[in-house]
């Protein structure tokens, strides 16, 4: 059993951008920034900003284009894609073995 989903709640960090495909699908694409807080190995507060960029289609990318705009509060849900051409990386900047 397998299971790719994703669940993001962050904020807009900028207008979206609509375009239409060659054969007419609206596609858009937009940013979203999730904070973290933590406490360093000193005891101080850390707050550490993740970026997520996030792609809808068809229908749902005229919505997002028309209602959500910069700043605003939002919540992601569906299936994690690699970027074409890129290579995951763990987060201490190794590649996943």
């Amino acid at each position: 059993m397998s299971l790719n989903k994703a669940m993001i709640i962050g904020n807009l960090g900028r207008d979206p951008e609509m375009r239409y495909t060659p054969n007419g699908q609206a596609v858009t694409q937009f940013t979203v920034a999730v904070n973290r807080n933590y406490k360093d190995s000193e005891g101080a507060w850390q707050e550490e900003t993740e970026w997520f960029r996030v792609v809808a289609w068809g229908p749902l990318a005229e919505r997002t284009a028309e209602y959500l705009r910069k700043g605003r509060k939002v919540y992601v849900e569906g299936d994690c894609r690699p970027a074409s051409g890129r290579t995951a990386t763990a987060r201490s900047g190794t590649p996943p073995s």
